[in-house]
């Protein structure tokens, strides 16, 4: 009972973290039910992708509604994503599960390091105008500010390649993809920090759903676990999805680096134990 309860409070955090940056939550949940809790890293990444199909669920609608999510970006990045997530549920069943420990401390300290370097230039990245050729052109309002940000979604074939690799990310360590969808289409893409995060909760679920199936079959997905990880992650992303309108696009940036940071060091302690 103990253990179910830290798993639902662990669960609301990651919900409420992974709706604000637009990582699914995964880089909380696998580390506390694999280096806290003591299950299996499979099953931890099986859940995992339970709790990020809720969060996306969660707060995708309030992204939608308000226009910060980019339907038609998001939509066409979901294709290569999806064939990614199923990929990556296959490979990760091959794979023993200190490997899958190590790449998972790997792809927190690269998502840092990336995230950082924004930070270091104390400026965000600056969007391609809307009227310029080539690309998706669209527009919101952020949230802060009330100011109409108009911008133009670019290299769209990188885009959709890094998506391909983001899913294959997801059904590997359960993380959701965002950790590379974010990055990418905020500084590869030129997407403003906001519409990347929210766009990325936009397109987790479909893409944590590919690779739950391979899980699933494989009998890796204990509901006794997975059951209060979607639970917890739907109330944390709600909240995650209303706080998310008041945090400045600066404030996402370091969170996202902090805690990457931090479950970074667990997942290597858990190596050399």
């Amino acid at each position: 009972m103990t253990g179910t309860l830290l798993v639902l409070l662990a669960s609301v955090l990651a919900g409420g973290f992974g709706s604000l940056v637009g990582i699914g939550g995964g880089l909380i949940i696998v580390p506390v039910l694999s280096v806290a809790l003591g299950q299996d890293v499979k099953v931890a990444i099986a859940a995992s992708l339970v709790g990020v199909i809720a969060t996306s669920l969660s707060a995708s609608p309030r992204y939608i509604r308000s226009g910060l999510a980019d339907r038609r970006l998001g939509l066409y990045l979901l294709m290569a994503a999806s064939l990614g997530g199923i990929l990556g549920g296959l490979t990760a069943s091959a794979l023993d599960g200190r490997v899958l420990s190590l790449l998972f401390g790997l792809l927190l300290v690269a998502v840092a390091f990336q995230m950082s370097r924004d930070i270091r230039r104390r400026a965000p990245t600056t969007p391609v105008p809307a009227g310029e050729a080539g690309g998706f052109a669209s527009s919101y309002v952020e949230p802060t500010t009330g100011q109409l940000v108009e911008y133009r979604a670019t290299r769209l074939g990188v885009g959709a390649a890094a998506s391909f690799v983001a899913g294959n990310v997801s059904g590997l360590l359960g993380v959701g993809g965002g950790v590379i969808n974010v990055p990418t289409m905020n500084v590869l893409m030129r997407v403003p920090i906001r519409v990347a995060t929210t766009t990325s909760t936009y397109m987790l679920a479909a893409t944590a759903a590919a690779s739950s199936v391979v899980y699933l079959l494989s009998g890796q997905l204990d509901p006794l676990v997975a059951a209060p990880v979607a639970l917890g992650v739907i109330v944390g992303a709600r909240a995650g999805a209303r706080l998310s309108m008041r945090v400045p696009q600066d404030v996402l940036r370091l969170l996202f680096v902090v805690v990457a940071l931090v479950f970074a060091a667990g997942m290597f302690s858990e190596l050399i134990r």
